[in-house]
């Protein structure tokens, strides 16, 4: 992924014409020259695309889940040497780029070659060392390396934290026990050296001292000083009843992901959805926020103005396992984003985006189908009873809401509107330098993927499974039986989606891009992973032991026949039907997003009525 910015030289096409910006005058417009006959014109901003960039520089996109902490560590030092430079944008001169370059002992070649990489990619991991293809190839035998590993974690690794003399003398004895020839000393201490802070300290001290030692100290919440610097994030159920499409019937309470800035409490993103929590409601929020909401708004049929995106630099957000996810936690590694967690019993530090759900949820008390934002509220109130909005229409209302009532009404706790605070702390900044407008991500898709929960996966003549589903294409095929070179275990990278098993996307190592590969079962009936976790669970309560993919489609029609002898549909299925929709039209906005024709399925009676949801995470299985 990479991002660029709407700054003075810059060339976008507004319908067929192209112009090169002047100046930036404010979150909705821009003064641009016309290339052609030299006009200036007053563009808005929400209508203009950045060309694309012909003098790019091709940046290899590694597998994030394989980037060593020393790498990383190598990766943020280069950073912090180039920032100032990046700093200075276009007033950066030959002259800065050589004091820099004194001051830090580097060579001006070297800083120039580190600012392309990173200005190309916008990614931290493009500062990495690139290393040969054997340069990390192990000398050792197999036994050497079983030996070496074992006597670490045996004689090293160990509350009596023995010094590392003492262990290389023990790994000697191991290693003539199983008559092999010991590395030396040296490459020992090399091998211990590279084992990360916490783990030492956490076997070597115990759990309360590597957390004392390496976990944040966090006495107070961080209070954002510029747009975007801080932002928290949680999920909420809002106070109010939607009913389906059809039939006009209750189907329950949704769900909502907010993500708010905390300088300006601007709400920067949301996801609203009829499945509970996951790691995908956490991507699609993440994306929502950091991306432009011209193309969502359109495909949603909301005519709104939410002028805010760009880079997040600290999300804030609780222990759950939606986010305590690896998917998350390396996505946040690689594009720079810190993770800073609630402490355990401080509610407190998640007050922000606690408030801002509490004040949604009050201004959800006047329509119809609340719940109220307290029950005891409600009295004789009959909320499935008054139910009047369907899922895209309450999205529409809560949109609306957030666009021209709470981003322009005064808050209290900044004593302005959140869109003003939002643009003065672009445009006018006091504790930092005016930034200018945000950046813009040019692969929202690849920044969505990234994202994603994932599984690791080697690839075999029928392909890949994930959840006893196969895929393939012939794209592929050149992987069969042979490893990822990319990654230890020889494994690749498989990402997926919660509200649909029709495709999988696989990570190329040759690429570093991903693609898109199709289920095997092209005619096979579509469901979700909910959907499909809950047929293997039927089949499993039938005795089924083999659940293979022709099973799971059996079993899906099986429980369609039942379905289609229920009298008439009960609030679950009614839930569930309006789950499979608008699961379809999660991801549609994004750009170099596959368009696909939806299955026509049989339709599915109440048979979903104990279904719990589930979030499938990133287990490595």
């Amino acid at each position: 992924m990479s991002t660029r910015r709407l700054t003075k030289g810059c060339k976008v096409q507004h319908g067929t014409e192209i112009f090169e910006i002047t100046r930036v005058v404010n979150l909705e417009y821009l003064i641009a020259k016309n290339i052609v006959n030299n006009e200036l014109s007053k563009l808005p901003i929400k209508e203009v695309s950045l060309l694309d960039n012909k003098d790019s520089i091709k940046v290899d996109s590694p597998d994030l889940t394989e980037i060593s902490n020393e790498n990383w560590t190598l990766a943020r030092k280069r950073l912090e040497i180039i920032q100032p430079l990046l700093e200075l944008g276009a007033n950066r001169q030959a002259k800065h780029v050589s004091e820099q370059a004194h001051v830090t002992n580097t060579s001006p070649a070297t800083l120039y070659r580190w600012l392309n990489k990173y200005q190309q990619s916008g990614k931290l991991s493009s500062l990495i060392r690139r290393t040969r293809e054997d340069k990390n190839s192990s000398r050792l035998s197999d036994e050497q390396e079983v030996i070496l590993i074992s006597s670490i974690e045996a004689h090293f690794l160990k509350q009596e934290r023995p010094k590392v003399t003492i262990a290389y003398q023990n790994y000697k004895l191991d290693c003539a026990k199983a008559n092999l020839s010991p590395i030396s000393y040296r490459t020992y201490l090399r091998k211990v050296h590279k084992i990360t802070p916490q783990l030492k300290a956490e076997k070597r001290h115990g759990k309360a001292v590597a957390r004392q030692k390496h976990e944040p100290k966090v006495g107070s919440f961080p209070q954002g000083r510029f747009p975007l610097d801080v932002v928290q994030i949680d999920h909420t159920k809002p106070n109010v009843i939607l009913v389906d499409d059809d039939e006009r019937k209750p189907i329950g309470r949704p769900w909502v992901t907010f993500a708010i800035d905390i300088y300006s409490r601007m709400i920067l993103g949301f996801y609203l959805s009829l499945e509970a929590p996951s790691a995908t409601s956490v991507a699609l929020c993440m994306t929502h926020a950091m991306n432009r909401k011209e193309t969502w708004l359109r495909s949603n049929n909301i005519d709104a103005d939410w002028p805010c995106w760009g880079m997040i630099r600290v999300l804030h957000a609780d222990n759950g396992p939606d986010f305590r996810c690896k998917a998350l936690d390396t996505a946040c590694y690689e594009y720079q984003i810190q993770i800073n967690w609630r402490p355990l019993g401080r509610p407190d530090f998640g007050g922000h985006v606690e408030r801002l759900m509490r004040t949604v949820k009050v201004a959800m008390n006047d329509i119809k189908g609340t719940t109220f934002e307290n029950p005891q509220l409600r009295g004789d109130y009959d909320s499935e009873g008054n139910a009047v909005f369907s899922f895209s229409e309450f999205q529409k209302w809560l949109v609306t809401y957030i666009t021209e009532v709470y981003h322009k009404r005064k808050h209290s706790a900044i004593h302005t509107s959140p869109i003003a605070k939002f643009e003065e702390g672009l445009f006018q900044g006091t504790d930092s330098p005016s930034l200018g407008l945000p950046e813009i991500i040019e692969n929202e898709h690849r920044l969505y993927l990234d994202f994603l929960p994932f599984h690791r996966r080697t690839v075999q003549s029928y392909g890949v499974t994930i959840d006893n589903i196969y895929y393939f294409h012939p794209v592929i095929s050149k992987w069969v039986g042979v490893p990822n070179p990319n990654t230890q275990d020889g494994k690749f990278i498989i990402k997926y989606e919660l509200h649909q098993i029709s495709h999988v996307f696989f990570l190329d190592p040759d690429t570093g891009d991903y693609i898109e590969i199709p289920r095997v079962q092209r005619t096979a009936p579509d469901m979700t992973r909910f959907e499909l976790r809950k047929v293997q669970s039927h089949l499993k309560q039938q005795g089924n032991d083999k659940i293979d993919e022709a099973a799971i489609i059996d079993g899906y029609r099986k429980l369609n026949e039942i379905a289609e002898g229920a009298a008439q549909k009960t609030k679950a299925q009614r839930r569930m039907n309006q789950r499979k929709k608008q699961a379809k039209q999660a991801v549609v906005h994004l750009n170099q997003t596959p368009q696909k024709q939806p299955q026509k399925q049989p339709q599915e009676e109440g048979i979903w009525e104990d279904v719990k949801p589930f979030d499938n995470l990133d287990l490595d299985v």
